[in-house]
């Protein structure tokens, strides 16, 4: 969310291309939250675990890191109280606009969804009817409360507040650009943004009296149109994408600074490592012309099933093909977890074979 928001703030934020900059920042929120979410590592390589001895389970340095989710209740239980409590103030803001748009008082002007109420003795009221109706055929009620139930579950998440900051400033913009038609000019319907004071709408609602906002809604009026090379600058949007796709990945091998694996739980063959052996043992051909290892890694996916096998170290096409088959025909492992999930693990076996005179 950040890197994306930076990327606002610094090259896009002034801009005019006010209908690009809100499917910008809606787009950058939701990919937020869903490329950490995305498994890349079938596109990564994992780190291998050798299984060139005799045990299994090792990673690293041969100790397993196991999660003690005890110590992260209170921190659920924080997490979780939280969201009850945003999700009540939300409800408790929809009904102050539903109450709001029964009562409307005098000097009101906003609009919620598809629902404008503005007071009719309003001076200006073309242009403020005008403003109105952007933000009511715009949808910009969808986005507002699309970031309100997002921030529920990031009520923790400052930078939640600042793309719904700067969404509403987009829909300001967006009705103002507009309006002003409605006005003799975009100076004179500055003035009367400045001058007039209208009654601030319910919070959820796009309110034509924004003073928080006003600043900036004047100085964007004034503002000269973008130049039409000025969208060149969200191509640059493509190699973030990809640079945040690389740091996402990055949790693919699940590695400490040590070098460790942290899992709850490597991968096994059921019955164990010895199991496995004896699986081997049975099932590989021997060349009985051949001495030498042939050294194969493989990937134990989520559902236990081999995957990716290939030679790390080769002998001869024959050893080679034989260790392929045996490996790829292995039966289903147990995946290994992290943090209670399956996750995908690679492994790395050599696979011996002696002549018959050895």
């Amino acid at each position: 969310m950040a890197i994306f928001y930076l990327f606002y703030l610094l090259l896009l934020r002034r801009e005019t291309f006010f209908l690009v900059n809100r499917i910008y920042l809606l787009s950058a929120l939701s990919l937020s939250i869903v490329l950490p979410l995305i498994d890349f590592s079938v596109l990564m390589p994992l780190p291998k675990m050798e299984l060139m001895f005799s045990s299994l389970p090792i990673t690293g340095n041969g100790k397993l890191t196991i999660v003690d989710e005890k110590n992260y209740s209170w921190l659920s239980t924080i997490y979780y109280t939280g969201v009850l409590l945003t999700s009540i103030w939300l409800l408790i803001k929809l009904f102050g606009v539903k109450r709001q748009i029964k009562r409307a008082e005098s000097g009101s002007a906003f609009s919620f969804w598809k629902t404008k109420v503005i007071d009719q003795d309003l001076s200006n009221f073309s242009a403020i009817n005008a403003h109105e109706d952007i933000h009511v055929t715009q949808l910009h009620t969808l986005d507002i409360l699309l970031i309100e139930v997002i921030g529920i579950f990031f009520w923790f998440n400052p930078l939640i507040y600042s793309y719904s900051r700067s969404l509403k400033l987009i829909h300001e913009y967006q009705a103002d650009d507009h309006a002003a038609s409605f006005a003799e000019s975009k100076r004179q319907y500055a003035m009367m943004l400045f001058l007039q004071n209208f009654k601030a709408g319910p919070i959820l609602t796009n309110s034509f009296n924004s003073p928080f906002l006003l600043e900036a809604r004047i100085k964007m009026l004034q503002r000269k149109k973008s130049s039409s090379y000025q969208i060149l600058k969200y191509i640059l949007v493509m190699p973030l994408m990809v640079l945040l796709i690389t740091l996402c990945s990055f949790r693919s091998g699940y590695l400490n600074g040590g070098g460790t694996n942290i899992i709850d739980k490597a991968a096994t063959f059921q019955g164990g490592f010895s199991a496995f052996s004896e699986y081997l043992l049975k099932n590989t051909r021997n060349d009985s012309k051949t001495n030498g290892r042939v050294v194969v890694s493989f990937i134990v996916d989520i559902e236990g099933k081999i995957d990716d096998a290939r030679i790390d170290s080769s002998l001869n096409e024959t050893c080679d093909n034989e260790a392929l088959r045996v490996i790829k025909l292995s039966p289903k492992w147990i995946p290994a977890l992290k943090n209670g999930k399956k996750i995908r693990s690679a492994y790395q076996i050599g696979l011996n074979f002696k002549s018959d005179n050895q």
